[in-house]
């Protein structure tokens, strides 16, 4: 759980009065000593692991470190030289960082997925490392859908792929392709997210999903996209979300029509028929 900010960086003030609106405890350093990041800590009753420290300097980032600090790093224009290799995330500005941003890259930082939402009888969830197997069964059951982005025909270049997506899609935008678990059995039985579609001469967030052949005609499609629609609403503020359809793929087309999707138009992308459906926020 996180509990406070260590503040090391000028300029945080859009920050500061964020994180005092929303009650997470912060703690601006005065000095930049390794005693002064100790103090803090002592100051906000935490441990070193309960703690994401926000720095803008190299310098600042060794000494958070070799405390064992998770660093979140803030490109200050100021001080273009600073490289901050080591941070979870960097960041450009405040303005759209908040409470739920950051306990999300501390819960990455630990190495545990970020629970997206919970309905009545799913979880929607980060993928993990131990979610390849399933996944890669998953995909296995529709060879007509295209095979995930982190899949590949090497083991070792698959985990790799996911490390990557956890870091990059989660961490830089915020959002992915997420697992979605039966709450009774505990089983993965699919996944529903968002993604970037570039069939056309634009890219755009698209939601996507897949549910397992045992689980269907159950209502989980319907159900993991309305909470990620949800979500999406919510949380990221996305104005508007695609979705592309095969155009033979008459059961899914059925299901985007009943979230509210407009069909926008139909072309073909690689030899397929695909419907292009828009919904506004």
């Amino acid at each position: 759980m996180l509990k406070g900010i260590v503040i090391a960086v000028s300029q945080a003030e859009p920050l500061t009065e964020t994180l005092t609106k929303e009650k997470l405890p912060w703690r601006k350093l005065k000095e930049l000593e390794q005693k002064d990041f100790r103090e803090a800590l002592h100051d906000l009753g935490a441990g070193k692991d309960e703690i994401l420290c926000l720095v803008e300097t190299d310098r600042e980032e060794r000494m958070a470190l070799d405390l064992g600090l998770f660093c979140v790093g803030y490109l200050n224009p100021a001080f273009p030289d600073e490289h901050l290799s080591g941070c979870r995330i960097l960041l450009e500005g405040f303005q759209e960082i908040d409470r739920i941003f950051l306990e999300n890259v501390h819960t990455r930082a630990l190495g545990m997925p970020v629970l997206i939402a919970e309905t009545g009888r799913l979880l929607i969830r980060e993928m993990t490392l131990g979610d390849l197997d399933k996944i890669n069964a998953l995909y296995q059951e529709e060879p007509s859908v295209s095979l995930s982005p982190e899949l590949s025909l090497d083991r070792q270049e698959e985990e790799e792929k996911i490390k990557a997506y956890i870091a990059y899609m989660y961490g830089l935008y915020q959002f992915g392709m997420w697992v979605v678990i039966e709450k009774k059995s505990h089983e993965m039985i699919g996944r529903a997210g968002f993604g970037i579609a570039d069939y056309l001469d634009f890219s755009e967030i698209d939601l996507g999903y897949l549910i397992g052949k045992p689980y269907r005609r159950r209502g989980y499609g319907e159900e993991a996209c309305r909470a990620v629609l949800a979500y999406g609403r919510q949380v990221l503020e996305f104005p508007r979300v695609s979705a592309y359809i095969d155009g033979k793929n008459q059961s899914s087309r059925r299901l985007i029509e009943k979230l509210g999707f407009s069909k926008e138009r139909m072309f073909v992308y690689q030899e397929r028929h695909l419907c292009r459906y828009m919904l506004e926020f």
